[in-house]
């Protein structure tokens, strides 16, 4: 059983796992079905993310374990697939078999979504586009 600290960091580690380790990955590695234990350790690395909850990085961006999973973190196939199962209980109604594309869809890109215009000054004056 988690305590309360321990599960607020592995929230917070999760977001950013969501939001920022994914499109990381797209952006170094390209669309794959899924990532290896290394390209996700080494983004992670990278970009400065906790480490502590790693195990759960690999389980949203890989659905097989392999020798570095084992060998880096002591993941294995059925540790692997419990982990997923957690993680999809969380954030795809129970459905295990999600994919890399799945993930990344979740992903929402910062910016202006819509709505007023950004520059209100410019907008009150009719120097904007819209």
């Amino acid at each position: 059983m988690l305590g309360f600290f321990q599960r607020r960091r592995l929230r917070r580690a999760f977001r950013r796992y969501l939001g920022e380790l994914g499109p990381a990955l797209l952006k170094r590695y390209g669309p794959q079905d899924q990532f290896t234990v290394r390209q996700v350790l080494a983004t992670i690395h990278d970009l400065r993310l906790d480490t502590r909850f790693a195990a759960y990085a690999v389980a949203l961006y890989r659905h097989e374990a392999s020798s570095n999973c084992v060998a880096l973190l002591g993941v294995d196939q059925p540790l692997l697939n419990s982990l997923r199962r957690e993680i999809a209980l969380a954030l795809f109604s129970g459905n295990s078999g999600y994919t890399v594309n799945d993930v990344l869809s979740l992903t929402c890109r910062p910016g202006w979504q819509g709505g007023p215009a950004p520059d209100w000054m410019a907008s009150k004056h009719g120097r904007t586009s819209l």
